[in-house]
């Protein structure tokens, strides 16, 4: 992505009295008629929307904003007192919202557009069941409307310990354990003996949904999508036949995305890109040709720049330390 083209900026939070910043990159003007807001996985940062940006750079009249929760990338960490939770995060980017992007102001003229990976995407389905008719579409990488337990302790199981750093993931300590603790995930919740489920965090929302995920997810399997499009019918699926989780982002998506939000090329000199657009126009919904990644840190660009060995080494470690727990209810 080009320098010129993206700002990293700061948002101050005033925490209980405690001032803190939360680093965002922002690619567009904040007046422009398309905001998007990108929301990260449990362990990335800002830097995993890098490649979705780059692509989308091309498209007129939007501004895209990805930010580093606290305690992760340039944000800042919280103080010793205070805990790593959902919660947080949520209201953290509801702050930004509310103060930044002023969704009183998005209207049939302007709209608010949700991105989330992962528990991104939980986070997106929490902040449109808040804001509601302020949002006008939401898109989900590789989470669906119920998460397994089963699916989660698979995850974790396939990794076995090491003892490689995470500094060069500018990740806090703090927030990595406290994954490991029941009161991290602390958001209402409906659940079952098989896992929790979220679709009743939509059931009020008229905009779009798009689930993008891996048919052999470990995370989202086409068995999850298919449950979650009977919960919500208007739920658009694009299915990947690959493994792993989350997704890359590649052109394809960043195309079929303009296309469903009817998304402009910047200037007629991106004849290239209108014609790829009325193509999906015309195409059936299929199978696209995404690669995805090993697993749900990898898209993170900080992860990428270590080595192989200490990569597998650190992964390893980190998931033999994640457990997870039931701590609210609904």
């Amino acid at each position: 992505m080009s320098v010129e083209s993206e700002s990293s900026e700061f948002h101050l939070i005033n925490d209980g009295g405690i001032k803190r910043k939360v680093a965002y990159s922002r690619l567009g003007e904040l007046n422009a008629k398309h905001i998007f807001l990108c929301l990260p996985g449990l362990l990335e940062t800002r830097e995993s929307f890098d490649p979705l940006l780059d692509m989308v750079e091309q498209f007129d009249d939007c501004c895209w904003i990805s930010i580093d929760y606290c305690g992760r990338g340039n944000s800042d960490q919280l103080p010793a007192s205070d805990q790593y939770s959902f919660s947080k995060y949520l209201a953290d980017a509801e702050d930004l919202i509310e103060t930044l992007l002023q969704p009183s102001r998005i209207n049939s003229n302007r709209k608010l557009h949700l991105i989330g990976t992962s528990m991104g995407g939980i986070l997106a389905m929490h902040l449109v069941n808040r804001l509601n008719h302020k949002v006008d579409s939401v898109m989900l990488n590789d989470i669906g409307f119920y998460l397994h337990w089963s699916a989660l302790m698979s995850l974790y199981q396939n990794i076995k310990k090491s003892d490689s750093p995470i500094d060069d993931l500018r990740l806090d300590v703090r927030a990595v354990e406290a994954v490991q603790s029941s009161s991290h995930f602390d958001l209402p919740y409906e659940f079952d003996l098989l896992g929790m489920r979220f679709y009743s965090l939509l059931q009020n929302f008229t905009g779009r949904v798009v689930l993008l995920h891996n048919a052999e997810s470990p995370i989202c399997s086409l068995n999850i999508a298919n449950q979650s499009k009977t919960k919500f019918p208007t739920l658009k699926v694009w299915t990947l036949d690959k493994s792993g989780h989350p997704a890359h982002w590649e052109k394809s998506f960043a195309i079929k995305l303009a296309q469903l939000i009817r998304l402009k090329p910047r200037s007629m000199e991106t004849i290239e890109i209108e014609e790829e657009l009325k193509t999906f126009e015309t195409a059936q919904e299929s199978t696209f040709s995404f690669v995805f990644v090993d697993s749900f840190l990898q898209t993170s660009k900080s992860y990428l720049e270590l080595t192989e060995q200490n990569r597998n080494r650190w992964v390893r470690q980190l998931f033999n330390r994640l457990k997870f727990g039931k701590s609210s209810y609904s």
